[in-house]
């Protein structure tokens, strides 16, 4: 039976670029590769980058504003949500369904009760067109992305010690920030998708950061701001087609449930 989870995620470790290689040449046992290979050896199939997205503002050290920062694989998931805009390494390959997808790769160690021998995991980001959804699939083998219509990666790093294939799908959304502070009553994931930004009308996602304390999630979500595992007080910067800058919270379907950690302690607060 297919999973249906939610998006969360947090961890502590720089994410460094992936450099993509003829895949040819590139012929990998996810079973001996080793936490730098993903960096130095092209591991996955047309990606040609896995960079954090980078926050062109200007954010204070100060701890007391600053508590937390994105983890690798927040900034990992955002990233991959940014290609598919652009259409850097987006791929098709589903007979019929066709979803545009980008497999990408982020380590293991905020991407919770996992553990592989490559100390990461690999997974596929989509949308369905004419929707205001991002997805991302989690899998252990092809059958579990073909099913939704995407790519899978290649090679498949998702192995659980016990060789489970079980899968997980998240969704995520963009609320304005206006839109998000006027709505009134519970912000679950289904009631506020009518208000969240359509992807076709995303020119370019921007940045992404945690917004500091004194905003709007810090005083009025403060228990879901300060859990890792929730997706609460983060910010992405878009651009929009018909022109203008938006600021929105991302919200997604699966909050605090623990399967992502979005967000970690601020390493500049340590002692």
């Amino acid at each position: 039976m297919k999973k249906y989870i939610l998006l969360a995620v947090i961890g502590g470790i720089a994410f460094l670029p992936l450099n993509a290689q003829d895949p040819s040449k590139t012929k990998l046992d996810p079973k001996t590769l080793k936490q730098d290979d993903y960096k130095t050896k092209g591991v996955i199939k047309d990606i040609s980058r896995v960079a954090p997205v980078a926050d062109v503002r200007t954010r204070s050290a100060c701890c007391p504003l600053n508590p937390y920062i994105l983890t690798p694989c927040a900034q990992s998931l955002i990233q991959s949500f940014k290609n598919l805009i652009t259409g850097t390494g987006v791929r098709n390959c589903h007979p019929t369904l066709n979803f545009p997808s980008v497999s990408f790769a982020m380590p293991e160690n905020c991407f919770a009760g996992l553990t592989t021998s490559a100390s990461m995991v690999t997974y596929s980001s989509f949308y369905i067109p004419k929707t205001s959804e991002f997805r991302v699939i989690w899998g252990g083998n092809p059958a579990n992305f073909s099913y939704y219509g995407v790519c899978p990666p290649d090679p498949i790093i998702y192995l659980h010690p016990g060789g489970t294939t079980e899968n997980h799908v998240f969704g995520a959304l963009l609320i304005r920030q206006g839109d998000y502070r006027a709505f009134k009553g519970a912000r679950t994931y289904a009631a506020m998708s009518p208000i969240s930004v359509p992807i076709s009308d995303i020119q370019e996602i921007v940045s992404a950061y945690m917004e500091e304390t004194g905003g709007y999630a810090s005083t009025s979500e403060t228990s879901s701001y300060n859990i890792i595992q929730s997706s609460s007080g983060i910010v992405v910067k878009i651009r929009l087609r018909g022109g203008g800058i938006e600021y929105c919270y991302i919200i997604n379907n699966y909050n605090g449930a623990g399967t992502l950690n979005w967000k970690e302690n601020n390493p500049a607060c340590a002692k």
